[in-house]
């Protein structure tokens, strides 16, 4: 066991105070949640994104960052679930998940526990649940039909977006989660962070048909070191996969270095706190 849109608002000028107060805040929020609702009973529930973020980072800053884009996009009022299967034992200074949950979603796909029981509400807008068994559950073919997504679609949950956090994409896990899924490739200018995308791209490009596979670059001095970092990325994904890429940009963060070379891992980042709100929107651009 593991330890535990966008809607538009428009206000006559005269009508509106020279400050809010916070009541008139809480108020403007509660329309806003209202005005969502009543969108959703007209037009009916909209299916989930399933979106896979691959992280290329160290397992610190994937998880940090996982959880950052989630809150910011509970903040747009998307309804999130997300699903972190980060190993522990590859966080050093991340003890634990964000979150206290009892079970794991993969004893939901192997049939052994309601897939409620695994998801574990934290807020507003906002579900965790952890994938940490998930590779060893495929890898000893105990993972079952129906998936993930499908069994959320006979539950009482209702998810605007499902967010999966790795550090190593399998595509049998990916199907176990979503028949339809998109997924973002998040990697920093380093060379252990590209050669850890390039691993990924090659994993993900199974099944994309020649589609491109989006990529955020992350950190460096600049914006055209970022710019450098996915052309690099680009032009081996190509050369030695056959698989086109598409540039999602660059997102300022400060790289911190390995301190030995000994060990290939990707770089940390010292995250600003407009990255999350950035990757949020990112995310949001997925298959449009």
């Amino acid at each position: 066991m593991v330890e535990d849109t966008k809607l538009d608002e428009t206000v006559q000028a005269a009508e509106q105070p020279a400050q809010e107060s916070t009541t008139d805040r809480e108020e403007a929020a509660a329309i806003r949640t209202d005005q969502a609702e009543g969108l959703r009973s007209m037009f009916g529930e909209k299916t989930a994104r399933f979106v896979c973020l691959g992280f290329a980072l160290d397992a610190d800053t994937a998880a940090t960052i996982a959880v950052g884009t989630a809150h910011a996009l509970r903040a747009q009022n998307q309804r999130v679930l997300l699903i972190d299967e980060i190993p522990l034992q590859d966080r050093r200074t991340l003890h634990g998940l964000a979150y206290p949950v009892r079970y794991d979603v993969s004893q939901a796909l192997e049939n052994n526990i309601p897939v409620e029981q695994a998801i574990h509400h934290v807020d507003d807008n906002l579900w965790f649940a952890a994938g940490l068994r998930m590779t060893r559950a495929y890898q000893s073919r105990k993972l079952r039909t129906p998936n993930l997504m499908q069994r959320i679609a006979k539950t009482q949950f209702e998810f605007d977006i499902v967010l999966l956090a790795t550090t190593n994409p399998i595509q049998g896990v990916l199907r176990a989660y979503a028949h339809d899924r998109l997924q973002l490739v998040i990697s920093a200018p380093d060379e252990p962070s590209q050669i850890t995308a390039l691993e990924q791209i090659r994993t993900l490009s199974a099944r994309t048909e020649g589609a491109k596979i989006p990529v955020l670059i992350v950190g460096g001095h600049s914006e055209e070191e970022g710019r450098q970092a996915f052309e690099r990325l680009q032009t081996a994904a190509e050369s030695l996969l056959e698989q086109p890429l598409e540039s999602m940009g660059w997102i300022a963060a400060v790289t911190i270095p390995n301190s030995t070379t000994r060990m290939k891992q990707p770089s940390g980042l010292i995250l600003p706190a407009t990255l999350y709100a950035k990757l949020a929107g990112t995310t949001l651009q997925l298959g449009e």
